[in-house]
Parts: structure tokens; sequence; C-alpha cells
């Protein structure tokens, strides 16, 4: 039986990868704000540096977003062929199951993330 646990928990981990991503941008406007002000108070920027440190904070972070956009296309390509892979083994029910259960394993990642 644990042979098989293993496996099971690879493939519920790459079904949640994306999910996860997802979850950590709830509210990027505000984080933002947040490391702003808190750069500002604690390094004592200036208003000049505080608008050239914001700009330069943007910047890496949309380049950061456009990578993990490219990363979270590769991996909806990898879950899009396991599940493919799965239903060619699995029969219909086992395959709901296994749904049902990556779907409660999802809610109960995005709730411990809250």
């Amino acid at each position: 039986m644990p042979g098989k646990t293993i496996p099971l928990m690879l493939i519920l981990v790459l079904f949640f990868t994306i999910s996860a991503a997802q979850a950590q941008k709830n509210n990027p406007a505000a984080d933002s704000r947040d490391v702003i002000k808190r750069m500002t108070k604690e390094l004592g920027l200036n208003e000049t540096q505080r608008t050239k440190v914001e700009t330069i904070l943007n910047t890496e972070k949309k380049k950061v977003e456009a990578v993990f956009n490219e990363e979270r296309k590769k991996l909806q390509s990898i879950q899009d062929e396991t599940r493919s892979s799965l239903k060619a083994v699995l029969t219909p029910e086992q395959m709901e199951k296994l749904e049902n259960k990556m779907r409660q394993e999802s809610g109960k990642n995005a709730t411990q993330k809250k």
C-alpha cells in the first residue's frame, strides 16, 4: 500500500501547484504598498527615492509575474497530460473519486493559506 501512496501524493502535489500559485495572488497591490511603506520607514527613503524604488519594484514584479505565468502554462500542460494518462487507466468511477479527492485537498490548501 505505501508504494501506491507516494505516486498518488505526487500527482496531488502536481495538481495543487497551480492552485497554490494563484492563492498567493490574493491582494498584490496591498502587499506592494506595504513593502514600499516598510522600506520607506526602515531605510528612511526620501520622496524621490521612494518613487524610484516603487518603479524598480513594479518592474521586477512584472518580470516575476511573466516567469510565473510561463511556468503555470507548463504545469497546466503537465497536469493535462497526467489527467489524460490517468483517464486511460482508471475507470470513470475511479477518475471521479480522484478528482473529488483533489478538489477536497485543494479546498483544504486554500483554507490553510488564509
